[in-house]
C-alpha cells in the first residue's frame, strides 16, 4: 500500500505510521480486522492495544499507528499488512 510513511517515533523504541491523507479509524472495526491476526490486548474510545508475535500496535482513533519492538524493515511489512486488513475490515472513515 502506498498510502502510509514510517517516521521513528522520537519518544520510544517504535514507528508510527502516517497517512498521506487525514484519516479517522474506527477502533470497533479494527477490533474485529485485527483479532484475526493476533490479540487485542485492551480498548477505549481512544485507542485499541493489540500484540501479535513479538511486536505490539496501538491504534489510535485519530489516525495514528505506533508500532513497538521493530526494525524498519519489520514495520514496514507490519504496516502494509495491519493498513490492509484495516481496509479491509473498513475501518477506515
Amino acid at each position: 500500500m502506498d498510502f502510509y510513511t514510517l517516521e521513528p517515533c522520537a519518544t520510544s523504541n517504535a514507528f508510527e505510521i502516517r497517512f498521506k491523507r487525514a484519516v479517522r479509524i474506527d477502533l470497533g472495526k479494527a477490533e474485529k480486522a485485527l483479532a484475526k491476526k493476533g490479540e487485542v490486548l485492551a480498548r477505549t474510545s481512544v485507542v485499541l492495544v493489540f500484540k501479535a508475535d513479538d511486536y505490539s500496535a496501538s491504534v489510535y482513533a485519530s489516525g495514528r499507528i505506533m508500532l513497538k519492538d521493530v526494525t524498519r524493515d519489520e514495520a514496514e511489512k507490519l504496516a502494509g499488512a495491519l493498513t490492509h486488513a484495516l481496509e479491509k475490515g473498513g475501518a477506515f472513515l
